[in-house]
């Protein structure tokens, strides 16, 4: 079970460092809701591991320097097709096999509470599986990844894997630790983050809008609204980034994180629900990145205090998210955003939470310094993107 729990809390991690490297949009959407699934089946797990006679001290320790060597090669995917493999065609494959085993095994009445738990992350292993098949598949299709970098890449995954005895350690283990590969080298996020230029337009820091069916202000407002939230898979990034740079936080922070990172994944999926329902065209227009190109240089804390107290705290200060959601239900008369702005609206109130109570951690100050902090993050961002808007505007002309 220690070995289960490692795997889906380093699965998160590697999926928070990958994330604003790859291009792929719906790799990017896949990432951000298994992260959040490794995340609740994590939090279960450390839950019953302590209910075994087992001191949590262990809670935060690595069972396997083969598994350890496993992640570590992993997070050094150098594509999405590679990433993709590692982690849907070898890894989790292989824990939904060991899941169903021990379920198999174990003894039904004694470890029905094990059971239960694992019976949730194989119902999640499951779809994940099926969709990442679906993933792989699409990707091969699309071609333009060296198949033997790839293949070489998987084998080195599997014998990691092998030389560990498998996911629930029960197989033959080597005596010999694998030798690193790529993983000599450590891992760096990039400097900004990736669309996939083959489908989607170039990345930039000014909002652009889609083209439109009239010159009605109101529509040009909701469509706005609609991209708005289309382009927050750009804050999904900027948090993903602070997730994976911090290493010793404690494992309620990466929990509260992994929720987050869903959420505004799920905002970019409304927005892209919007647009597509209405017939908007968005894919090929330039994509928004601002959240985290202009945050990327900047120290995690002041990264998360910029988005969970500058950005999000104040839209609770300032009922922007109030005026939004009644301006869907009332001006535009739209049900469908209506309906999406109101649930961001809810998971906006919990960012900020969770900015109050990471952000003054983050940064190791009291939270009226942290939210002075925030102003200053807050005219530092808006001054990047009104430049850049200009500039694409005074382009457009």
């Amino acid at each position: 079970m220690q070995r289960y729990r490692y795997l889906h809390e380093a699965l998160a991690r590697t999926a928070a460092g990958q994330l604003p490297a790859r291009g792929d949009w719906d790799l990017k959407l896949g990432l951000c809701r298994h992260l959040y699934e490794d995340a609740e089946a994590a939090e279960s797990l450390r839950k019953r591991i302590p209910q075994m006679r087992t001191s949590a001290a262990v809670l935060n320790k690595e069972p396997d320097p083969c598994l350890t060597l496993l992640m570590d090669e992993l997070i050094h995917a150098r594509n999405d097709y590679e990433l993709a493999v590692g982690i849907y065609g070898i890894i989790r494959p292989a824990m939904l096999a060991a899941y169903r085993n021990h379920m198999a095994r174990t003894q039904q009445i004694v470890d029905q509470p094990t059971i239960r738990v694992l019976r949730q992350a194989a119902y999640d292993l499951e779809e994940q599986v099926r969709w990442g098949e679906e993933l792989l598949e699409a990707l091969r299709s699309a071609g333009a990844y060296d198949e033997a970098a790839t293949a070489s890449f998987a084998a080195k995954l599997q014998a990691c894997l092998d030389a560990a005895g498998g996911v629930d350690g029960q197989g033959e283990r080597s005596k010999d630790i694998p030798v690193r590969d790529r993983s000599r080298e450590p891992y760096r996020l990039p400097h900004r983050s990736v669309r996939d230029p083959r489908s989607m337009g170039p990345t930039t820091l000014a909002r652009t809008g889609s083209p439109l069916k009239s010159g009605d202000p109101v529509e040009r407002e909701l469509v706005m609204k609609m991209r708005v939230r289309q382009e927050e898979m750009t804050a999904c990034e900027l948090i993903a980034a602070v997730y994976y740079s911090q290493r010793n936080m404690p494992w309620a922070f990466y929990y509260d994180l992994a929720r987050h990172i869903w959420d505004e994944a799920r905002h970019a999926m409304f927005g892209q629900a919007a647009l597509e329902a209405d017939g908007y065209e968005w894919k090929s227009r330039p994509q928004y990145t601002s959240d985290y190109d202009v945050n990327a240089p900047k120290l995690p804390g002041a990264q998360y205090t910029w988005l969970s107290i500058g950005i999000e705290e104040g839209a609770m200060i300032s009922n922007g998210k109030k005026k939004e959601y009644e301006w869907c239900r009332d001006v535009a008369k739209h049900p469908l955003m209506a309906q999406f702005q109101d649930y961001d609206w809810a998971d906006e109130v919990v960012h900020a939470n969770f900015g109050r109570r990471w952000s003054p951690e983050l940064m190791g100050e009291e939270l009226p310094f942290v939210r002075e902090v925030a102003k200053r993050e807050l005219n530092h961002f808006w001054g990047e993107v009104g430049a850049a808007q200009q500039q694409w505007e005074a382009e457009a002309k």
